[in-house]
């Protein structure tokens, strides 16, 4: 995607007279894991796979513009590769 039409994207969306941030919205709200990076789109779809605290409205992923829910969410998480790598622990060895 070009660096114009990604400027064009809305970074919000109101919905019943409340503001929620778009997918484009979070991932500029989010930092990444290097300094000055912001999370990917494919690593927040990622997360809304997961289960993150979000909602579908038209056919757009909306989130709150209260990112504790988030923020405490993805602090709590567990990524999907770490649980079936337990899971498999637990089969081999019977635990």
């Amino acid at each position: 995607m070009t660096k114009e039409r990604r400027a064009k994207m809305p970074l919000e969306k109101t919905v019943g007279g409340i503001a929620f941030y778009t997918v484009w919205g979070m991932c500029s709200k989010i930092e990444g894991r290097n300094a000055g990076s912001h999370l990917s789109i494919t690593q927040l779809l990622k997360y809304v796979k997961e289960g993150c605290p979000c909602f579908e409205h038209a056919g757009m992923l909306l989130f709150e513009q209260d990112l504790t829910g988030f923020m405490e969410w993805l602090r709590k998480r567990k990524a999907a590769r770490q649980i079936k790598a337990q899971e498999r622990i637990r089969r081999i060895y019977g635990r």
